[in-house]
């Protein structure tokens, strides 16, 4: 390499040095929750639904797509003082343009809007949107651990790479300080059944109570950290009124062009909707309805800083006592499952001490995630061995609901719920995935539910119910232990497959490639 060429190369490398640098020259003020909430139409709601339990939560499990996406939607319209989302994804598609579209309507009616989003995720589209929304008096957008070059990245995976590595994967949304959705759904239109290729099978839980405070405290504890940054800080941002006045014409817009589309019919087509419109037809739901105890868990924002388990709380310790106070059962939903070998001993070790151990996970068919799946699947003969019951959920799982969806019916699913459940007493449900990039480098939340009805709805209807229909049972053969079968039930028949069933050869080479390159740690 000649002179000119090294001279070159150090000058580029000095320019993506300089624009890969933070803003240090802003203002971010501390804001906390909105409190005294108690007179809001959401609070006497709340009030009517806890009763005289005031010392527990009120919680309602949300399993379809459409009644989450109301859930959300029935809430903004009648949020009176504050609205604070957290989130990994929010698309700009029909799920968030719908989403913030009402956001900026009750911004304009006067209710504080929070907006926090992971920068990883966040196209010029959404990016476009979120700098017009900060322009409204009564909107704020910040950002988690924020890429210093805005558009073009290279220079920050190049200088600041394990400082991008790391990223919020928290989903929480609260309004009014009254109610709160907390669950494994981001925002767009697979978490939402409103996809028409592919969509997700998760679960939110809606709560009331004192676990919405902790919820608010989770998020303020982010909204005001170190690792987030105001939008306004970047000088790159050039949004003005004009741009706000545009994007509230063309969310106006979206609205009417979307009002007899396929997936506005859904939604009046479900029950919650039906519910919505005549509370006498709430008793379908009754049974998806308890209250308990809850405790909120979560990691500190700081680990996005890099911050070690021995100088702030991770979200995994604060799991372990619920993990070592199993006797009987543990249950895993986890769409990414990457044990690493610790985690295989963890769960062969509660087998050899007379624990059921259960995986719920996605298979290659199903998973929109190859590499993790490589992370799983490594690990899968020594955990069939170990006595650990293995099961992936198929790509045409979907519960009757969704099937009649005109939108999504006949759209691949994939499974993106996070549960664990404990002994059947207590369940986790989360955004914490069993791997190792949930354990150690993003942050997470969630709450646990010490509510064993529920436990016990969810389980039986996981592990028991639906196992058969929705699911490959994945077993060593009978007559060659070394040899991995998906066993899958159709009509009453049994069918068992020698390789990952319903893949084609060149999605299994992926997978086989990235299982043996050294990157588990990173899955």
């Amino acid at each position: 390499m000649n002179n000119l060429s090294k001279s070159v190369l150090l000058i580029s490398a000095l320019v993506l040095a300089s624009c890969a640098n933070l803003p240090t020259d802003f203002e971010k003020t501390p804001t906390h929750a909105v409190t005294s909430t108690e007179n809001t139409q959401m609070g006497k709601n709340a009030a009517q639904v806890l009763g005289t339990s005031t010392d527990e939560s009120r919680v309602f499990l949300i399993n379809e797509g459409t009644d989450a996406f109301i859930a959300r939607m029935a809430t903004l319209q009648v949020a009176e003082k504050s609205i604070d989302v957290q989130y990994y994804i929010w698309h700009a598609d029909i799920i968030g343009s719908y989403l913030f579209g009402a956001m900026l309507s009750a911004a304009d009616r006067g209710v504080r809007v929070r907006i926090l989003l992971d920068d990883m995720p966040i196209d010029k589209e959404t990016q476009s949107i979120l700098y017009a929304m900060d322009q409204h008096e009564n909107i704020e957008v910040r950002l988690y651990n924020p890429f210093a070059s805005r558009g073009f990245h290279l220079p920050d995976y190049l200088f600041s790479g394990p400082r991008i590595n790391r990223r919020m994967h928290n989903k929480s949304f609260t309004v009014d300080n009254q109610v709160t959705i907390v669950g494994g759904r981001n925002i767009g239109n697979e978490y939402f059944s409103a996809d028409e290729e592919s969509n997700f099978n998760d679960i939110d839980v809606l709560s009331v109570g004192p676990v919405v405070e902790d919820v608010t405290k989770q998020f303020d504890i982010y909204w005001n950290s170190d690792v987030v940054y105001p939008v306004q800080a970047f000088d790159h941002n050039q949004a003005n009124a004009d741009d706000l006045a545009q994007l509230r014409g063309k969310f106006t817009d979206f609205k009417q062009a979307n009002e007899g589309s396929k997936y506005a019919l859904d939604i009046q087509g479900t029950e919650m909707y039906r519910h919505i419109m005549d509370s006498s037809a709430w008793s379908p739901y009754q049974k998806k309805s308890f209250s308990g105890k809850l405790q909120v868990i979560y990691d500190d924002p700081e680990k996005g800083l890099g911050k070690t388990e021995d100088e702030i709380v991770y979200l995994k310790s604060l799991m372990r006592p619920y993990l070592e106070g199993v006797n009987t059962t543990l249950e895993l939903v986890s769409p990414y499952f990457v044990p690493g070998k610790s985690g295989v001993e963890y769960l062969v070790g509660l087998v050899e001490k007379g624990v059921q151990v259960r995986v719920l996970t996605n298979s290659l068919s199903s998973t929109d995630g190859i590499m993790a799946q490589s992370g799983y699947s490594r690990h899968r003969r020594r955990l069939l061995e170990g006595g650990v019951e293995l099961y992936e959920t198929k790509a045409d799982s979907k519960t009757k609901a969704s099937r009649s969806l005109r939108r999504s019916g006949k759209a691949k699913s994939g499974l993106h719920a996070k549960t664990y459940i404990f002994d059947r007493e207590n369940i986790f449900i989360d955004s914490f995935n069993f791997d190792q990039r949930s354990a150690n480098i993003n942050s997470e939340v969630g709450i646990v539910y010490e509510i064993p009805e529920m436990a016990e709805l969810i389980g039986s209807s996981v592990f028991e119910i639906n196992l058969r229909e929705h699911t490959f049972h994945v077993e060593l053969s009978a007559t060659n232990p070394a040899q991995i079968e998906w066993v899958e039930y159709k009509a009453g028949e049994e069918i068992r497959h020698s390789k990952d069933p319903y893949t084609s050869g060149w999605r299994r080479f992926n997978e086989s490639v990235f299982s043996i390159l050294p990157i588990e740690s990173q899955l």
